[in-house]
């Protein structure tokens, strides 16, 4: 993906795109190759898809945009649930590429005729995963506070891909994509008040409601999770 050229042989043809190729955490690489191969990869997507002429592009980009959860200093979220509204304050080159990533997304909107969105995706699960990765945070609440709880099925964040390709949207939107709950047994307030008491509690903030809203994707996606934890443990 960081060759312009095979990028061009590899979408030759194509009505769409979907980019997903990236680093996905920037813990097991060096903080340059992480921005660097991140970065590269989408803007040669969407230049590829500009001067192929290819109308809509869908980008992975990610809840790490608002600076979760690989921060280097603690801090809280403005308000919950969050929303696309909610300013995004990166401090990792991981949160940074996908920052930019959205940057040169409403750049290669206005400049083309392009739609392009860009998922906030949540952490992606699977069934399996929810047993061995998300069960272990039970007994430790705080192992979950920097990703606030929050995540995915894999089958939904597919599903959003699709929904995004064939919404009725122009230029570049963005959407936060999440189950509508956390991945714990407890009171979603009861965590926010725990672990980030400065954040605003909005109304009609739910029992075990996620602390990222997905209202934006239901509204223009359809987008509706369908795949919970509780359904697999």
């Amino acid at each position: 993906m960081g060759d312009i050229g095979q990028v061009f042989g590899c979408l030759a043809g194509a009505d769409a795109v979907v980019h997903l190729a990236a680093i996905p955490r920037p813990t097991f690489h060096p903080n340059e190759v992480v921005f660097r191969t991140n970065v590269l990869s989408t803007y040669n997507v969407l230049e590829v898809a500009a001067g192929l002429g290819i109308r809509r592009v869908v980008l992975a980009s990610s809840i790490s945009v608002l600076g979760f959860p690989f921060f280097y200093h603690r801090f809280a979220p403005n308000y919950v649930p969050l929303d696309e509204a909610h300013p995004m304050q990166p401090q990792d080159a991981y949160a940074l590429s996908k920052v930019v990533g959205e940057v040169m997304a409403d750049a290669f909107a206005r400049r083309t005729e392009m739609t392009i969105v860009s998922l906030r995706l949540a952490w992606i699960h699977t069934p399996a995963s929810f047993q061995e990765q998300l069960m272990p945070m039970w007994e430790d609440r705080a192992a979950g506070a920097s990703n606030l709880w929050g995540y995915v099925d894999a089958r939904d964040a597919a599903r959003a891909c699709r929904l995004a390709l064939e919404a009725d949207v122009k230029g570049h939107e963005r959407f936060f994509i999440a189950a509508p709950d956390t991945f714990m047994p407890i009171r979603s307030e009861d965590l926010v008040r725990e672990f980030y008491p400065e954040a605003e509690l909005r109304p009609g903030f739910g029992e075990h409601a996620s602390l990222f809203s997905s209202a934006r994707a239901s509204h223009l996606l359809a987008f509706r999770a369908e795949h919970r934890w509780r359904d697999y443990v």
